[in-house]
């Protein structure tokens, strides 16, 4: 129609209605794609050959088709009368170019526009019949006012559709990052159906329901397409969620709406061209859903053999190489995160292999836990509850396996030998051998001491022998370490030897604290503890004379006689088993009475 109209305006006619009724063409014949090119051919002086290329006539077999510069196509897809065009692109061509005939076609991906469809001057929709290219019946022209523009990542979509209807190369740029190469492969048909699929359902999935137009469908169908196939996957989930209620069964199945319309839709054939399509579904059904199992017919899908994070309950159990009931046990003991999703009336588990360490068995030696213990020179009470925290790593035993495996012993033994920094200005030491050896101190207590020394809390400076026994800690270092350990084992509390010792204080004073409603002292089987945070909290207030005694060089009884002159008021604490008290006083009054004391 583009041709009949340049061909009108070209010889003088002020509408191509003039010309058609010349040719003899009835007007049924002009509005179908089947239009009779040697009416038209008769009076244009040329062969019908040269004019059927750019004609829509249906290819062979398919009468009820069309063609579209030998693109077979169904007409739906396509608008014999005019929808929207380029004004800038026909200024400068001198014609409109053939893919302004597809509906979807809605913006220049040359001059960035939107496609015109109405006339600027009038604002009447154009038509064919009208005097010329760019002028309307109105007598305006079509130039004189342009529609709005987008952006180059908006038109990356029709420059494809574009160069596909030409069929022009690919230059290259692709601003939208969008799978290029397999979008040119697929037919001009199954292009346009994968795209107005994949625009419907992001538009679907974005909640709009009001009426959907063709510049909406493609630009929604680009965010799909972009930086692929992360945006699909974002789709899917996106619908997934908006469905979540009533999901059932496997995963075609409960997105059976894209599925119909991308893999089970005879507008897109051959099959062979949707692999992208396919891949990226896999992709999401396999590692990014978690709530519909995934059926042999879709794993046929996968080119190679990948690593899928969401598997079923007897594929864990392949996994393993276990039977279906230890691998049944292990999800119900919850060391392997599974859930439950509905299939019809029953129910499946799909386990999430991701958050697991799934392995199986694998060759050498399997060790009993006293022997791994000897080895690492760690009681049996300390190396368990590393295993069962992660400190001790199992990459080699199968965790329905009992036992140790060597492989996992000697790695361990590695890391920890590992934290050695050989440092040869270290002071008084001790060893880790005689650390296990002894008997006073928990297993907890311990263990906690190996993962502090993982962490690097607590420093390794050399081995005594180059084995795990004789590393050596610190001696200081560790001795503080453990009296912060041994108090948060207790509940953050103190025994009154402790209590006495950060007070400055002599031991027999701490009961008489406690009775004051100074110390928060509890009774426990192994004997009185008291509260670390109110032994911090009195010593920021009160302040031993005895200590201040033996700081300065004189006597308890020469600083209370200060104090006394001073006017400083003393806290008197009773002792046990002595007759005169301790006495505090408070931090603030301190320099008053050591000046005087002097």
């Amino acid at each position: 129609m583009g041709y009949v109209l340049r061909l009108s305006e070209q010889n003088g006619y002020s509408t191509p209605w003039s010309l058609c009724q010349f040719a003899g063409l009835k007007q049924n014949e002009f509005r179908t794609t089947g239009m009779p090119v040697d009416k038209l051919a008769a009076v244009a002086n040329r062969r019908p050959s040269e004019l059927e290329p750019i004609a829509y006539t249906p290819p062979p077999g398919r009468p009820r088709w069309a063609c579209l510069l030998g693109h077979p196509i169904v007409p739906i897809e396509m608008s014999v009368m005019p929808r929207r065009f380029c004004p800038e692109c026909v200024a400068e061509r001198g014609f409109v170019e053939a893919h302004w005939h597809l509906r979807l076609m809605a913006a220049c991906p040359i001059h960035l526009r939107v496609g015109a469809s109405i006339c600027p001057n009038c604002g009447q929709p154009l038509r064919w019949f009208r005097p010329g290219l760019l002028e309307c019946d109105c007598g305006g022209s079509l130039l004189d006012r342009l529609p709005p523009s987008i952006s180059e990542t908006d038109a990356s979509l029709f420059a494809a559709i574009r160069i596909k209807v030409l069929g022009f190369a690919a230059d290259g740029e692709n601003p939208a990052h969008l799978p290029l190469n397999h979008l040119m492969a697929l037919n001009l048909r199954s292009m346009l159906a994968v795209i107005r699929a994949l625009g419907r359902f992001r538009l679907n999935a974005n909640g709009n329901t009001a009426t959907i137009d063709e510049l909406q469908t493609v630009l929604a169908a680009t965010e799909v397409l972009r930086q692929w196939p992360t945006n699909f996957i974002k789709l899917m989930s996106d619908l997934g969620q908006d469905a979540q209620k009533n999901l059932s069964g496997g995963v075609s199945k409960q997105f059976e709406g894209i599925y119909r319309a991308l893999f089970k839709n005879k507008a897109v054939e051959p099959r062979e061209q949707t692999d992208f399509l396919k891949s990226a579904f896999l992709d999401f059904a396999v590692n990014h859903w978690g709530r519909g199992f995934v059926d042999h017919k879709l794993m046929k899908w996968a080119s190679e053999p990948t690593r899928r994070r969401y598997i079923t309950q007897s594929e864990f159990a392949a996994t393993l190489g276990v039977q279906p009931r230890t691998a049944a046990r292990l999800l119900k003991e919850r060391t392997v995160t599974s859930d439950r999703v509905k299939c019809g009336k029953a129910e499946r588990v799909i386990v999430d292999a991701s958050h697991n360490v799934i392995h199986k068995t694998q060759p050498g030696r399997i060790l009993r836990a006293r022997e791994a213990a000897r080895q690492l020179v760690l009681p049996v009470p300390v190396l368990s509850p590393l295993r069962e925290t992660g400190e001790f790593e199992v990459t080699h035993l199968s965790p329905v396996q009992p036992g140790w495996h060597e492989k996992d012993v000697e790695a361990f033994g590695r890391k920890l030998l590992a934290l050695a920094r050989h440092d040869s200005e270290a002071g008084e030491s001790i060893t880790m051998a005689a650390i296990m050896r002894n008997r006073h101190h928990s297993p907890e207590i311990k263990a906690d001491l190996v993962r502090a020394m993982l962490s690097k809390e607590v420093p390794v400076f050399g081995t005594a022998d180059g084995n795990i026994g004789g590393m050596q800690l610190d001696f200081y270092l560790y001795r503080n370490w453990l009296g912060d350990a041994m108090r948060r084992a207790a509940g953050n509390a103190r025994t009154p030897a402790e209590a006495a010792k950060a007070l400055h204080c002599d031991r027999g004073a701490i009961p008489g604290l406690i009775q004051l409603g100074l110390l928060n002292g509890t009774k426990t089987p192994k004997g009185l503890r008291i509260d670390d945070e109110s032994v911090t909290q009195f010593s920021k207030k009160y302040v031993s004379l005895a200590f201040h005694a033996k700081c300065f060089g004189t006597s308890t009884r020469a600083l209370m006689r200060s104090c006394e002159r001073a006017g400083v008021q003393m806290l008197l604490v009773p002792m046990m088993r002595r007759a005169g008290p301790q006495p505090f006083v408070r931090v603030a009054d301190v320099e008053t009475i050591l000046p005087s004391a002097a």
